[in-house]
């Protein structure tokens, strides 16, 4: 199956490139792109924080072009699905990666898959760990185009959230290097390179040590704690260590019911501090590799992770995600400045995006709930049920699976391929179009522990939660094609970008185009997304 696939992605690839429309040059072309995305940055949490954030969030947001209510402009906010969204220009049905894993037959069995393990490859540093590779993304990233234009433009991708740099680095990356926390440092996958490259060994051997602090302790300004939460919220963390400080010898035997302590990379790797260490080595990148430094336009790529962990521990309004916020603004504003000293002030253009939102049912006004594990189970065992009796007759089972998925009251709707396929003025068809990728269908949100050969997903059906109704597990959770989860916020600064502000109009699939014409750069004809000329201060191409 994967050969196939490859030899697909091959000629998708490069029928694209090969066709180009012409961008206008500007009269003085950034050097860097850099494109910086957090993950589960719900949109108004900027807006919230504002007073708190003036180093790094504040100073893209009063140089730059901000669009409060970005639209993530597709159902499954997933994390794949957005990252490479805002990586393509393209919508998931159309870049390929329309979820996490998917449901799929392997060896006679069923089971997920995840959308970027690739067996043929091992994680460096970690042989028994498969490897990952685009094998599934079927178009080029903003990285890619850049490398297109000049064969000497660099391309790197950096992040925590495990295998995302996967979806910016694309087909054609010179380094994608993410946090693995079973081994406590960054790594790739032997696609993309045979060994590590010495800037990422030395931080591991050295500088990484620095920012694994045994405790997460709370930095925020005094004046500025009201904006969040109160920090005694036992819906938090599974009513767990729900309060700062957050310190290590602590939690980790509390993590496992009083056994054996938690290892301590998976406690960091639930810590804003690790963020704290990619951007540091953002700046790293830049030095060694002379991003912006060469006459051509490079790329740098950067996923924060933290903004994903600790807001489904704790929630988007937690005290625990301000902390996160407020050290990340620290740690943006020092990258800033960095970029400032070694490619120039105005020779290096930003975005700042998020995948996705994220909604906390416990909110005050939000009116929603959590379904338990037990009511999924219940639902699906009549799912397997009805597999069973229907199984003479394989053309109805799909609408009578759907019959008793529509029974529970947690559901709205569920969706097949054939109906998706259909002209509809249903608004949700149109989302879950721009997320529909035929025979790989995802099981959420129907998460259990129990593999179950008939589920629902194996029939390529997509499911619709309620609006705020969520799965347990976690205290905020994505993933619906409601306002929470669509809703991000977008800023582009630096060269060729222009001072102002939008409410709304901009979807992250407009991102790329966007940074690809302020940097003058050629994209491929077909692209989802469109130029945001407000953005510019220049003619669009």
């Amino acid at each position: 199956m994967k050969k196939a696939t490859t030899l697909g992605i091959a000629l998708l690839i490069a029928s694209p490139l090969a066709e180009i429309a012409a961008a206008e040059p500007a009269s003085q072309k950034p050097l860097l792109v850099v494109q910086i995305t957090a993950d589960q940055l719900r949109g108004d949490l900027l807006d919230r924080y504002s007073a708190a954030l003036q180093l790094g969030f504040g100073r893209l947001e009063q140089s730059g072009y901000w669009i409060h209510r970005g639209d993530v402009d597709h159902a499954l906010t997933l994390s794949f699905p957005g990252h490479a969204t805002l990586a393509t220009g393209m919508f998931p049905s159309h870049h390929g990666l329309t979820a996490n894993e998917w449901w799929v037959q392997t060896k006679g069995a069923w089971s997920e898959v995840d959308v970027a393990v690739d067996d043929r490859y091992k994680t460096l540093d970690a042989p028994k760990r498969e490897g990952v590779s685009p094998v599934n993304m079927t178009a080029s990233t903003l990285g890619e185009w850049i490398k297109a234009a000049d064969p000497r433009s660099k391309s790197i991708c950096l992040g925590m959230g495990g295998r995302i740099p996967v979806a910016y680095a694309g087909h054609h990356a010179d380094a994608a290097y993410w946090y693995d926390s079973t081994i406590n440092e960054f790594t790739t996958s032997s696609y993309y390179a045979k060994a590590l490259a010495p800037w990422i060994a030395s931080f591991n051997a050295t500088e990484f040590a620095a920012f694994q602090m045994p405790e997460w302790t709370l930095t925020v300004p005094p004046q500025y704690v009201a904006l969040a939460n109160p920090d005694a919220d036992v819906h938090e963390n599974f009513g767990r260590n729900f309060t700062f400080p957050h310190i290590y010898a602590a939690e980790s035997r509390s993590a496992r019911g009083g056994g054996a302590p938690q290892e301590y990379s998976r406690w960091f790797d639930g810590t804003p501090l690790k963020d704290e260490a990619l951007l540091e080595l953002a700046a790293k990148a830049i030095d060694a590799e002379k991003l912006g430094q060469r006459g051509v336009t490079d790329y740098l790529a950067i996923d924060i992770d933290s903004t994903d962990s600790v807001g489904h521990a704790f929630g988007p309004l937690s005290l625990e995600q301000l902390d996160t916020l407020v050290r990340l603004d620290r740690a943006l504003g020092a990258l800033l400045t960095h970029l400032d000293s070694t490619v120039g002030k105005n020779r290096y253009v930003v975005v700042l995006s998020a995948d996705h939102g994220v909604v906390d049912p416990t909110d005050p006004g939000v009116n929603g709930r959590i379904v338990t594990t037990a009511e999924l189970e219940s639902l699906l065992d009549r799912v397997e049920s009805t597999a069973r009796e229907s199984a003479a007759n394989p053309a109805e089972l799909p609408e009578k699976i759907i019959t008793v998925l529509k029974s529970a009251d947690f559901i709205a709707d569920a969706y097949t391929e054939t109906r998706l396929a259909q002209a509809s003025t249903d608004p949700y068809i149109r989302l879950y179009k721009n997320v529909m990728r035929p025979g790989m269908t995802t099981d959420f949100p129907l998460w259990t522990n129990k593999v179950r050969p008939n589920h629902p997903a194996r029939y390529n059906i997509i499911v619709r939660f309620k609006e705020n109704m969520v799965i347990d597990a976690a205290a905020a959770v994505h993933g619906s094609p409601y306002a929470a989860d669509r809703f991000v916020p977008i800023i582009f600064a630096g060269s060729g970008i222009r001072h102002g502000e939008q409410q709304a109009g901009v979807r992250t699939v407009d991102v790329a185009p966007t940074l690809a014409a302020a940097a003058g750069v050629a994209v491929p004809r077909n692209l989802d997304g469109r130029v945001i000329t407000a953005a510019l201060g220049r003619p669009s191409p």
